[in-house]
Order: structure tokens, then sequence, then C-alpha cells
């Protein structure tokens, strides 16, 4: 597959779409050396072609699902959905960093950042520390620090 910035990349797939994926070749022929996506035109099909395919069967399954209409999605989105999928999983942010194809894993990082449930669920698997309430009360040359200065000017 290539990737953006020209990039080829390799993703691994479930068996049930290597199935589906498999059966398509092989109906359709298409040799290996073919894009298996393609425009109407029978060219490589391009990022913009992936979003109005997508937009196309996000209207064409909101008819059957209706809140859809109201759900913005994008190929970024399900981009961003698998990574936080991947995350909730357990899986290490740098092996998804590799499966989106960032060449740092800071940019990985801003999805970790951004998901409050994650930070609530890491939250849950640590124990609140037991720690006695009390007041500070500071010795007291601390407090007469102040008039030890007013000598000293």
């Amino acid at each position: 597959m290539m990737g953006k910035g020209r990039k080829e990349r390799s993703l691994p797939l479930w068996k049930t779409t290597k199935h589906y994926l498999e059966a398509f070749l092989k109906e359709t022929e298409i040799h290996e050396d073919n894009y298996v996506f393609t425009s109407r035109q029978g060219k490589q099909l391009t990022r913009s072609g992936v979003t109005y395919r997508l937009a196309y069967l996000v209207k064409t399954a909101s008819k059957s699902c209706p809140s859809l209409r109201q759900k913005r999605i994008t190929p970024h989105v399900l981009r961003y959905t698998t990574a936080m999928h991947l995350l909730e999983a357990g899986v290490d942010i740098s092996t998804i960093a590799i499966w989106l194809g960032h060449e740092s894993i800071e940019t990985t990082h801003k999805y970790m950042v951004a998901d409050l449930r994650l930070k609530e669920q890491a939250l849950a698997q640590t124990k609140e520390p037991q720690t006695l309430r009390f007041r500070y009360q500071p010795p007291s040359y601390i407090l007469s620090f102040p008039d030890y200065c007013d000598l000293l000017c």
C-alpha cells in the first residue's frame, strides 16, 4: 500500500478481511502489479478518492443507522479509532507508531494525551495513597525569618 509521502506500507489484515480480499482478487482477476482499489478510470485511488468513497458509504449506511448523519466520519477518524483501540487493547505505543507509519513516537503520543477514558482506566489501576491529613505548621524559626531580615537591612 502506498501511504502519505509516497511511502510504501504493509498492513496486517484480519483473517476475515484477508478471506474477502482474496475472493475479490480471484473474482476480478487483478494482476499483482495492478492497484486493488481504483478510481472510476481504473487508476490508483487517491486520498481524496478514499474520502469521497467513505462519505458515500456513510451516507448509504445512515439510511439504516440514522445516528451516522450526526457524525463526521473521515479516513483520519478511522485511523485514529484504530490507534485508540490498539492502545486500549494494551498494544505498546511504539508498535502503534510503526502501524501508523509515524517516523516519531512523539506523533503517536498525541493519541494518548487526548483520550480521557484511557487516563481514567490508568487511574483505576492504581491505589489512592493512604496518608494522614494534617495541616502544615512551619517551625518557629521560619516564622521569625522576616524579623531577622529587618535586622539585617
